[in-house]
Protein backbone atom coordinates (compact mmCIF):
# COMPACT_ATOMS: atom_id res chain seq x y z
CA UNK A 1 0.00 0.00 0.00
CA UNK A 2 1.54 3.48 -0.81
CA UNK A 3 2.04 5.99 1.90
CA UNK A 4 1.65 8.89 -1.01
CA UNK A 5 -1.06 8.06 -3.07
CA UNK A 6 -4.34 6.31 -2.77
CA UNK A 7 -6.11 4.90 -5.34
CA UNK A 8 -10.10 6.11 -5.48
CA UNK A 9 -10.91 3.95 -8.81
CA UNK A 10 -8.55 1.74 -11.02
CA UNK A 11 -7.81 4.60 -13.04
CA UNK A 12 -8.27 7.16 -10.48
CA UNK A 13 -4.86 8.05 -7.97
CA UNK A 14 -4.81 10.82 -5.65
CA UNK A 15 -1.99 11.82 -3.74
CA UNK A 16 -2.73 11.07 0.55
CA UNK A 17 -3.67 14.28 2.71
CA UNK A 18 -0.95 12.56 5.24
CA UNK A 19 1.63 11.56 2.56
CA UNK A 20 5.10 10.56 4.15
CA UNK A 21 8.07 9.77 1.99
CA UNK A 22 11.26 8.63 3.22
CA UNK A 23 14.45 10.49 3.37
CA UNK A 24 17.96 9.36 4.24
CA UNK A 25 19.81 10.69 7.94
CA UNK A 26 22.72 12.54 8.17
CA UNK A 27 23.52 13.97 11.40
CA UNK A 28 25.37 17.55 11.54
CA UNK A 29 29.35 15.86 11.44
CA UNK A 30 28.50 12.95 9.43
CA UNK A 31 30.72 11.91 6.13
CA UNK A 32 29.17 9.32 4.93
CA UNK A 33 25.14 7.98 5.21
CA UNK A 34 25.10 5.15 7.36
CA UNK A 35 21.69 3.53 6.19
CA UNK A 36 19.11 5.06 8.31
CA UNK A 37 15.84 6.93 7.31
CA UNK A 38 13.54 8.88 8.41
CA UNK A 39 9.72 9.06 7.58
CA UNK A 40 8.90 12.88 6.66
CA UNK A 41 5.35 14.04 6.01
CA UNK A 42 5.16 15.70 2.52
CA UNK A 43 3.65 18.99 1.58
CA UNK A 44 5.52 19.66 -1.78
CA UNK A 45 7.38 17.92 -4.70
CA UNK A 46 8.98 19.77 -7.98
CA UNK A 47 10.03 17.17 -10.32
CA UNK A 48 12.24 17.95 -12.74
CA UNK A 49 13.38 16.34 -15.93
CA UNK A 50 16.36 17.67 -17.63
CA UNK A 51 19.29 15.25 -18.38
CA UNK A 52 21.22 17.12 -18.40
CA UNK A 53 21.97 18.19 -15.04
CA UNK A 54 21.38 15.31 -12.07
CA UNK A 55 19.44 15.34 -8.68
CA UNK A 56 17.67 18.90 -9.41
CA UNK A 57 14.26 17.27 -8.18
CA UNK A 58 13.47 18.17 -4.91
CA UNK A 59 10.25 17.90 -1.89
CA UNK A 60 9.57 20.07 0.69
CA UNK A 61 8.34 17.92 3.92
CA UNK A 62 8.34 18.44 8.03
CA UNK A 63 11.55 18.89 9.98
CA UNK A 64 12.36 15.52 11.47
CA UNK A 65 12.82 15.73 15.39
CA UNK A 66 16.45 14.47 15.55
CA UNK A 67 17.44 16.51 12.37
CA UNK A 68 19.23 19.69 14.45
CA UNK A 69 21.42 18.68 17.26
CA UNK A 70 22.58 21.76 19.05
CA UNK A 71 21.38 24.23 16.58
CA UNK A 72 23.51 22.40 14.26
CA UNK A 73 22.31 20.11 10.98
CA UNK A 74 24.26 18.90 8.07
CA UNK A 75 23.64 21.71 5.70
CA UNK A 76 25.27 19.99 2.69
CA UNK A 77 22.14 17.35 2.27
CA UNK A 78 19.19 19.84 3.98
CA UNK A 79 18.17 23.16 3.65
CA UNK A 80 15.71 24.55 6.43
CA UNK A 81 13.14 26.76 5.23
CA UNK A 82 12.36 29.92 6.46
CA UNK A 83 14.32 28.87 9.97
CA UNK A 84 14.44 32.57 12.33
CA UNK A 85 11.21 33.95 10.24
CA UNK A 86 8.57 31.19 9.98
CA UNK A 87 6.78 30.06 13.04
CA UNK A 88 7.17 26.31 11.21
CA UNK A 89 9.71 25.86 9.36
CA UNK A 90 10.03 23.43 6.75
CA UNK A 91 12.55 21.11 4.89
CA UNK A 92 13.81 20.90 1.55
CA UNK A 93 15.40 17.48 0.59
CA UNK A 94 17.18 17.25 -2.75
CA UNK A 95 16.06 13.92 -4.81
CA UNK A 96 19.29 12.64 -4.23
CA UNK A 97 18.12 11.83 -0.26
CA UNK A 98 14.65 10.24 -1.22
CA UNK A 99 14.12 6.66 -1.03
CA UNK A 100 14.72 5.62 -4.32
CA UNK A 101 11.02 3.79 -4.38
CA UNK A 102 9.22 6.69 -2.74
CA UNK A 103 10.85 9.12 -5.82
CA UNK A 104 9.87 6.43 -8.70
CA UNK A 105 6.23 6.80 -7.16
CA UNK A 106 6.50 10.68 -7.34
CA UNK A 107 7.79 10.91 -10.88
CA UNK A 108 5.76 8.66 -12.71
CA UNK A 109 2.78 10.11 -10.83
CA UNK A 110 3.68 13.56 -11.98
CA UNK A 111 4.59 12.37 -15.45
CA UNK A 112 0.86 10.98 -15.81
CA UNK A 113 -0.53 14.41 -15.10
CA UNK A 114 -1.60 16.92 -18.08
CA UNK A 115 1.37 19.24 -17.07
CA UNK A 116 4.23 16.67 -15.78
CA UNK A 117 6.23 19.45 -14.99
CA UNK A 118 3.86 21.22 -12.71
CA UNK A 119 4.95 20.72 -8.51
CA UNK A 120 2.34 18.30 -6.90
CA UNK A 121 1.27 20.12 -3.89
CA UNK A 122 -0.44 18.67 -1.00
CA UNK A 123 -0.28 21.24 1.85
CA UNK A 124 1.22 24.79 0.17
CA UNK A 125 4.72 26.17 2.08
CA UNK A 126 4.34 29.62 2.64
CA UNK A 127 7.47 31.71 1.44
CA UNK A 128 10.47 30.73 3.69
CA UNK A 129 11.35 35.17 3.78
CA UNK A 130 9.42 38.25 3.65
CA UNK A 131 8.54 40.43 0.62
CA UNK A 132 9.27 43.74 0.29
CA UNK A 133 7.69 46.60 -1.55
CA UNK A 134 10.22 49.45 -3.12
CA UNK A 135 10.27 52.37 -0.14
CA UNK A 136 9.69 50.16 2.94
CA UNK A 137 11.54 50.57 5.62
CA UNK A 138 13.43 47.97 7.50
CA UNK A 139 16.28 47.08 9.85
CA UNK A 140 18.92 43.77 9.42
CA UNK A 141 18.37 41.53 11.40
CA UNK A 142 20.52 38.64 10.23
CA UNK A 143 23.84 37.79 8.10
CA UNK A 144 24.76 39.33 4.79
CA UNK A 145 25.28 37.25 1.61
CA UNK A 146 28.83 36.85 2.19
CA UNK A 147 28.10 35.54 6.19
CA UNK A 148 28.65 38.70 7.50
CA UNK A 149 26.97 40.09 10.65
CA UNK A 150 28.52 43.76 10.07
CA UNK A 151 25.05 45.47 9.33
CA UNK A 152 23.07 44.07 11.51
CA UNK A 153 20.97 46.44 13.46
CA UNK A 154 21.15 48.97 10.79
CA UNK A 155 18.32 50.55 8.74
CA UNK A 156 17.76 51.35 5.59
CA UNK A 157 15.10 52.16 2.71
CA UNK A 158 14.19 49.02 -0.25
CA UNK A 159 15.00 50.48 -3.34
CA UNK A 160 13.12 47.74 -5.31
CA UNK A 161 10.69 45.40 -4.82
CA UNK A 162 12.03 42.03 -3.89
CA UNK A 163 13.39 39.15 -5.96
CA UNK A 164 10.88 35.92 -5.40
CA UNK A 165 14.50 34.52 -5.08
CA UNK A 166 14.77 35.97 -1.56
CA UNK A 167 17.11 39.05 -2.11
CA UNK A 168 16.34 42.76 -1.75
CA UNK A 169 18.00 45.44 -2.36
CA UNK A 170 18.89 48.01 0.67
CA UNK A 171 19.92 51.65 0.60
CA UNK A 172 21.34 51.67 4.21
CA UNK A 173 20.98 55.53 5.82
CA UNK A 174 24.66 55.12 6.99
CA UNK A 175 26.58 55.50 3.82
CA UNK A 176 29.37 53.54 4.58
CA UNK A 177 26.95 50.22 4.97
CA UNK A 178 26.25 51.25 1.33
CA UNK A 179 29.70 49.85 0.63
CA UNK A 180 30.36 46.49 -1.64
CA UNK A 181 33.08 44.03 -1.30
CA UNK A 182 35.44 45.97 -3.83
CA UNK A 183 35.06 48.47 -1.56
CA UNK A 184 32.97 51.32 -3.59
CA UNK A 185 30.27 52.78 -2.35
CA UNK A 186 26.69 51.76 -4.48
CA UNK A 187 23.21 53.27 -3.94
CA UNK A 188 22.13 49.72 -2.92
CA UNK A 189 23.48 46.29 -1.33
CA UNK A 190 21.67 43.06 -1.89
CA UNK A 191 20.84 41.72 1.02
CA UNK A 192 18.93 37.83 2.06
CA UNK A 193 15.34 39.16 2.42
CA UNK A 194 15.11 36.75 5.37
CA UNK A 195 17.80 39.16 7.19
CA UNK A 196 15.31 41.63 6.93
CA UNK A 197 12.30 42.81 8.59
CA UNK A 198 10.26 45.99 7.96
CA UNK A 199 10.57 48.87 10.34
CA UNK A 200 7.31 49.94 11.64
CA UNK A 201 6.49 53.54 11.27
CA UNK A 202 7.77 56.07 13.43
CA UNK A 203 9.09 53.57 15.88
CA UNK A 204 12.64 52.72 17.27
CA UNK A 205 14.55 49.58 16.64
CA UNK A 206 15.48 49.37 20.11
CA UNK A 207 11.36 49.99 20.65
CA UNK A 208 10.40 47.16 18.09
CA UNK A 209 12.83 44.81 19.70
CA UNK A 210 11.44 45.40 23.15
CA UNK A 211 7.77 45.20 21.83
CA UNK A 212 8.38 41.82 20.52
CA UNK A 213 10.08 40.42 23.38
CA UNK A 214 7.31 41.61 25.29
CA UNK A 215 4.80 40.01 23.12
CA UNK A 216 6.55 36.38 22.65
CA UNK A 217 6.99 36.53 26.97
CA UNK A 218 2.92 37.01 26.97
CA UNK A 219 2.52 34.24 24.66
CA UNK A 220 4.11 31.82 26.40
CA UNK A 221 2.58 33.18 29.68
CA UNK A 222 -0.74 32.23 27.69
CA UNK A 223 -0.20 28.85 26.83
Amino acid sequence: MSHIFSTDTKTTTRPRHDATIRIQFLGPDDTRWNGQWRTVQLYEFHPDYDNRSKFRSYALTSIPDDLIQNGRYHTGVYTLMGQGYLEKPYLSVRELSIHEADLRELMDYCRSQPRPAAPLVIHPCPLPFPMFTKGDRVTVVGKNSHESEARIGQIGTIAEDSSPGGMSSVTFDTEEYNRGTDGRIYPAIGMPSISLRKLESGEHLQVILSKRKHQRKNKRESE
